[in-house]
């Protein structure tokens, strides 16, 4: 009957209403915790230039103001850029185009071929240079990591930090980082400069 498809309606609106606020009261109480977390953690995110290149042109000083891309091999059917430098980036070069294409857009494109045990070596060597810092580094790749410094405030703040980071790595390495600073992961890594 009527009445008790009403008094089912009645229920069912209250208990939406109850699940609503809940809701809203989840939210409040995590946007507020979240304010909070965000003021305190301080999370960098690090990304080493046209990694595979910058190595290539440092390990090779004739290669240093020349377009470049280190590719895979044609033969083994890799024959993609795995990276560039910035002087192929200007002619259009893409990373995952093939050779052919790239020999398109730069006639004088130097290609090089991948050197992973050099890459490997770099890549320990930036990642002991971010240890000097903190201790909480998680690597994504060979040439990207986040740190956590929250706890390395006696350093600095995390901007005074990530340009101390970029230019030890410039200073001992001769390669070049871009440094994002945020309170997470993914907005450091939007902020890389």
């Amino acid at each position: 009957d009527d009445e008790t498809r009403n008094t089912i309606r009645v229920i069912i609106v209250s208990q939406e209403m109850l699940c609503v606020n809940a809701f809203v009261k989840v939210v409040r109480a995590f946007t507020n915790g979240e304010e909070e977390y965000r003021m305190q953690r301080v999370i960098l995110h690090c990304d080493m230039n046209n990694f595979y290149a910058s190595v290539e042109c440092m390990l090779n000083p004739e290669l240093k103001n020349k377009p470049v891309a280190v590719c895979g091999s044609v033969e083994e059917r890799h024959g993609i850029v795995l990276a560039k430098n910035y002087a192929a980036k200007a002619f259009g070069v893409s990373t995952g185009e093939a050779i052919w294409q790239a020999k398109q857009k730069c006639q004088d494109l130097v290609i090089v071929e991948p050197h992973y045990e050099q890459y490997m070596k770099f890549s320990k060597l930036a990642r002991e240079i971010y240890g000097r810092y903190t201790d909480q580094i998680e690597p994504y790749g060979m040439d990207e990591c986040w740190l956590d410094v929250t706890g390395s405030g006696c350093m600095g703040t995390g901007f005074e930090i990530a340009d101390e980071i970029r230019r030890t790595v410039k200073f001992e390495l001769g390669l070049t980082i871009s440094a994002g600073v945020s309170f997470n992961k993914i907005f450091a890594s939007l902020g890389r400069i």
